[in-house]
Formats: C-alpha cells, sequence, structure tokens
C-alpha cells in the first residue's frame, strides 16, 4: 500500500517496473488505484493520493479518513511484516501524521505490519503562479521537520527513507512539473515486438465517496491499450526507490 503524493506515486511505479521487468500500466492519478496482477498475480498493489490539495480545505478528506479508506479497498490484509504501508510526500507529512497513523493500523489490526516512511523532499523553490514556493527560511524549517520526522518514525519501530537529504543537493535534477519537485518522469519504451508480460490489471474507483464513505464503492476495469511498456526514469527517484526494496527485503 502506498499513500502520498506524486513522488510517493512514483516510487510506486518503479517498484513495480522492477518487479516485473516491465511496467505495462501508469496512470498519473490523483485517486486511488490498485493493482493485481503485479509478480505473477502474487502482489497486490493499492495506491491512495494525499493530501487532495485542489480540493476547498473544509472537503479535503482528512489523513485517517484517507488511510482508512485505503487500507479496506486493498483487503484482505496479513497482520505481519509481508503486508507494507508505504506512506509519505514532499512538504505535507509532520509528526502528527505518524500518530494517526499508528492509531489507524492498531484499530484495523494492523500493527505487525511493516511501515516504511518517505521523509520530506526539496521541491517548491522556484516561484510559480499558482503554487506556494518556499523561502530560505522555509528550507530550514523544512530541515527541522524532517528530523522530527525521522526520529518519531524510529520510535514507532518504522522504517525510514531521509529523501530530504537525498535530494537537498539534487535540486538541477527536477523533472517536468509545475511544482518542481519530481525525480521522476515516466514515458512510453517502443519495441520491435511486443514484450512477453501479462497485462496487469488496472482497478479505479469510478467515483470518489469521501463524503459517504459508508455507501458501496463502484470499480471500473481499464485495461492497457498500448503494445509497448512504459519505464520510470530519473536517477534520484531510482536511488530512494532502491532503498525502499532494501528495507522491503530486510522486513521480509
Amino acid at each position: 500500500m502506498f499513500i502520498g503524493d506524486s513522488t510517493n506515486r512514483g516510487m510506486m511505479y518503479y517498484f513495480m517496473e522492477r518487479v516485473n521487468g516491465t511496467l505495462e500500466e501508469w496512470d498519473k492519478a490523483h485517486d486511488t488505484l490498485i493493482y493485481r496482477d503485479v509478480n505473477n498475480g502474487s502482489t497486490l498493489v493499492s495506491y491512495s493520493y494525499y493530501p487532495q490539495f485542489w480540493l476547498e480545505k473544509e472537503r479535503r478528506p482528512t489523513f485517517e479518513v484517507a488511510l482508512q479508506q485505503l487500507i479496506r479497498r486493498t483487503r484482505p490484509l496479513e497482520n505481519s511484516p509481508q503486508t507494507v504501508l508505504v506512506a509519505g510526500g514532499v512538504q505535507w507529512l509532520n509528526v502528527n501524521h505518524l500518530k494517526i497513523l499508528q492509531q489507524v493500523l492498531k484499530r484495523e489490526n494492523l500493527f505487525n505490519i511493516l511501515v516504511v516512511v518517505k521523509s520530506l523532499g526539496m521541491g517548491f523553490h522556484l516561484p510559480v503562479d499558482g503554487v506556494h514556493s518556499l523561502s530560505l527560511r522555509g528550507v530550514q524549517d523544512l530541515y527541522s521537520m524532517n528530523e522530527k520526522i525521522l526520529t518519531t518514525a524510529k520510535l514507532y519501530g518504522y522504517q525510514v527513507i531521509d529523501t530530504l537529504s537525498i535530494t537537498m543537493g539534487r535540486y538541477k535534477e527536477f523533472l517536468q512539473g509545475r511544482c518542481a519537485c519530481h525525480f521522476h518522469e515516466v514515458g512510453k519504451l517502443t519495441f520491435s515486438t511486443t514484450p512477453q508480460h501479462r497485462k496487469m490489471k488496472l482497478y479505479r474507483h469510478a467515483s470518489e465517496t469521501w463524503s459517504r464513505p459508508s455507501e458501496p464503492l463502484a470499480l471500473r476495469e481499464l485495461w492497457s491499450r498500448s503494445d509497448s511498456p512504459y519505464h520510470v526514469r530519473g536517477p534520484v527517484n531510482q536511488v530512494y526507490s532502491e532503498i525502499l526494496l532494501s528495507r522491503m527485503c530486510a522486513g521480509s
């Protein structure tokens, strides 16, 4: 399970490509995705975009609600390190989110799963119309918050990936995107023959029901219409995604 913004989504797609050898499906999603045919069908991967910053503040789902819905859409889940939750993003995460995460996992009887916290990252350092930007003081505050997140996550027994340290000196390697926070991009590969790889199934919720979570969720299935797979580019994203893989392998 992955919950977070587009930087978290980039790690998920790198993981899927690494495990399957190819990436047959890709979606620039800002909602919920579920992939059921990863690792020859033995691994389910789910993703929920958080926070939904484009909504008015009073209409945005809380982190607690978003996490609970992701868990319920991904079930059945095993209460062991075989189940992995990756949480984090660029600059929205704080120590209160970690406290909520612990409470939700305990309530959902998932207190023994492997939790990997992706800490904060550089970004928003350039003034862009309609997007907030960081001052020098803002970067200093970001560093202080990142240290608190790392310390708190370790106290809770979570694995951590210190992405701020990795991205701090790599500001020249930001890839496309208005917010200047992406260290990955996904592009199409061209093959002379179609790769011998089983198609992954993508299930997306046709409508978000954050305001009425008790209603049954309608699903629609999307199949790949591509003859060639995608590829996740970006050396910085590759670095912290490989760290994620090592944390997963160590915890399994």
